[in-house]
């Protein structure tokens, strides 16, 4: 039954075959006996920008976008192939609805999965080998980009005692800090913060983002390192403890876990997207923790937190 081909809706006749794809991507058929081509979907292609896209010098004809980069976006005319820079200060690209997962071509439980796999320091290509569909390596790296934008950790209410520390990621030779505060019960990451320096100001960030709009009293943990000293400076209702460095345990052990991660995939390709790889690998190895490492519980509750946004 999967491989019974299509009927003609001209003449009703199943003698057809494919012929290629529309500038939307969607499934081209063709009739032999007839001679019409017809296609059986009809989507447009998901617009990452508002804005009108610029009509090509030659042609006239719409043009589509071809690269985006950090400065500028490339879009490029299909008939003639002629390419145009437009700057980057331009509308933000509108945010990707997730009405039943309609821009994604395999069911969410999938999407889902290799999402929670990736963030266990599963390979993409392991993670493609372990679904058991026929998907490159190259789509499920885009999966990954699309859905950290999406989820965000949740601060236990009861958090009053937490570890802070950092560690060291390099990018082509340039040192990059990820700052972790850890809580001391449930051993979950209640805030995270990556930055290019580590001083005072990094450590206000932190724990502003740990308090939001509800401070409270609560013990801070960290070692040695001259950059919390702006606790007491700053924060009145926090008290300080500093232990001996290699004694914050708490925290080291999330960042043996961040660095199994980074070390399996061995750095990254683009330095900005690491405050969302950051954010998700926190999301993940929470829920990790409260589903007793039940993947399938996890997708689950990601499930949940998207239909509910």
């Amino acid at each position: 039954m999967q491989n019974q081909k299509p009927s003609c809706p001209k003449c009703g006749s199943t003698n057809t075959y494919k012929n290629g794809h529309d500038k939307y991507h969607n499934q081209q058929y063709f009739c032999k006996d007839c001679k019409r081509s017809f296609k059986l979907t009809h989507c447009q292609k998901h617009k990452l920008f508002p804005f009108p896209y610029p009509k090509c010098p030659k042609c006239g004809k719409t043009m589509e976008i071809y690269k985006i980069r950090h400065a500028f976006v490339v879009f490029r005319c299909r008939p003639c192939h002629t390419k145009d820079r437009i700057p980057t200060n331009l509308p933000q690209p509108v945010p990707l609805p997730f009405d039943s997962f309609k821009f994604f071509r395999f069911p969410i439980f999938i999407v889902l999965k290799a999402f929670v796999l990736y963030f266990k320091a599963v390979s993409l290509r392991s993670i493609r080998d372990s679904l058991n569909i026929k998907v490159s390596h190259v789509a499920i790296y885009k999966w990954i980009l699309k859905l950290s934008c999406f989820f965000s950790i949740l601060v236990p209410v009861d958090a009053f005692k937490v570890h802070g520390d950092e560690t060291v990621v390099l990018f082509k030779s340039k040192k990059y800090y990820v700052w972790f505060l850890v809580e001391h019960n449930s051993n979950l990451i209640v805030a995270w913060h990556v930055s290019k320096y580590r001083d005072m100001g990094q450590v206000k960030i932190l724990l502003e983002k740990f308090f939001g709009n509800n401070e409270r009293t609560i013990e801070l943990i960290t070692d040695g390192l001259g950059a919390y000293g702006a606790v007491k400076i700053l924060y009145k209702n926090i008290n300080h403890i500093v232990v001996r460095l290699g004694q914050n345990n708490q925290c080291e052990s999330k960042f043996s876990l961040f660095q199994d991660f980074v070390r399996a995939k061995r750095g990254f390709k683009n330095i900005e997207n690491l405050p969302m790889y950051v954010n998700s690998f926190c999301v993940v190895r929470n829920l990790l923790k409260l589903n007793g490492n039940d993947i399938a519980r996890v997708m689950s509750v990601l499930l949940s937190s998207i239909t509910t946004s």
